[in-house]
């Protein structure tokens, strides 16, 4: 009976052990996938941020570069993504609204707007004149500086 029973076995297909194919490929798509999902969410988080800040103040960053370059604010400051905006006379205007103060007041949207059309009004001993921008002017600077600096 032995041989019989041996004989049957042996009929019977080899079952293999599950392939390790499918696990490696889920996984090896998980590693591709997941670093672009956080990229998403990144820039989805930024423009998120970008938007907020843009309705709070009333101002459009994108208008800002060209109000910026067309007043000459590059010759004195170094502005990030402004082209040719590397100046020193004045100082970089990166991260300029995490210093806390916009001139001698408080940082505030409302300050930043008014300092930069008016800096001499507010600080009559600053070197930075006053650059008559129109009020939708300052406040797409100001909305700039705090989203994209």
């Amino acid at each position: 009976m032995r041989l019989r029973q041996q004989a049957r076995m042996s009929r019977q297909p080899v079952r293999l052990m599950p392939s390790a194919l499918p696990w490696v490929a889920g996984v090896s798509a998980a590693i591709a996938i997941v670093p672009v999902v956080c990229a998403v969410n990144l820039v989805r988080g930024d423009n998120l941020r970008e938007t907020t800040i843009a309705q709070a103040i009333g101002g459009d960053p994108d208008r800002a570069v060209p109000a910026m370059i067309r007043n000459g604010c590059g010759g004195c400051h170094e502005i990030p993504g402004v082209p040719g905006a590397r100046g020193t006379v004045g100082p970089s205007l990166q991260g300029v609204v995490e210093r806390g103060y916009t001139g001698p007041s408080r940082a505030t949207p409302d300050a930043m707007m008014r300092w930069i059309s008016r800096a001499r009004d507010v600080d009559p001993k600053t070197a930075m004149p006053n650059t008559n921008l129109s009020p939708q002017e300052a406040r797409d600077i100001t909305a700039y500086l705090y989203a994209r600096t």
